[in-house]
């Protein structure tokens, strides 16, 4: 009872904070270290990079919301717009906290660029399908239709890891 609690609860969190937003900050974090860790960059360049792409996606989101609100809602003020859009796609950036963490601290502790990199992809694997389970079991789903779901999700994060192995 407690465990279905406890992702009753967890379901509630991620839902409340725009769960495709996580996802979309979840993937482009490890796409962006994905395609950036080579074997000779320097992890404050990838960190660097990925807060970038990062930041510059989440804006277009904002932008991109407040823009639409004016078609859904009708009018109202700009400043209004942005500051809900801002608080609404703040996902995005939740989203690459797991990956770019664990990326950063791994190299605080000595480890390599490629290796952290690794690590962080390993743990935008773990996410993903983490998420997706969560997600199906939050909607309902039996466990073997979330274990699917967590199965496909964690292959978008092992895609980022092959390519990681190819680009470098």
């Amino acid at each position: 009872m407690e465990l279905m609690d406890a992702r009753h609860r967890a379901g509630l969190w991620v839902a409340s904070r725009h769960p495709a937003g996580i996802l979309y900050g979840v993937i482009i974090t490890g796409a962006v270290i994905s395609a950036t860790a080579g074997h000779e960059t320097s992890a404050r360049r990838i960190v660097a990079t990925t807060l970038f792409v990062l930041g510059v996606y989440w804006l277009a989101d904002v932008y991109v919301r407040a823009f639409a609100h004016q078609f859904r809602e009708g009018r109202d003020t700009l400043l209004h717009r942005l500051a809900a859009a801002s608080r609404h796609e703040s996902g995005v950036l939740l989203g690459g906290v797991p990956g770019l963490g664990a990326f950063t601290i791994a190299t605080a502790l000595g480890m390599s660029s490629s290796t952290a990199a690794d690590l962080a992809l390993w743990l935008t694997v773990l996410v993903l399908a983490s998420l997706a389970y969560l997600a199906a079991r939050y909607a309902g789903a039996p466990v073997r239709e979330a274990l699917v779901e967590a199965a496909l999700a964690g292959m978008l994060g092992i895609l980022m890891i092959v390519s990681k192995s190819l680009l470098h």
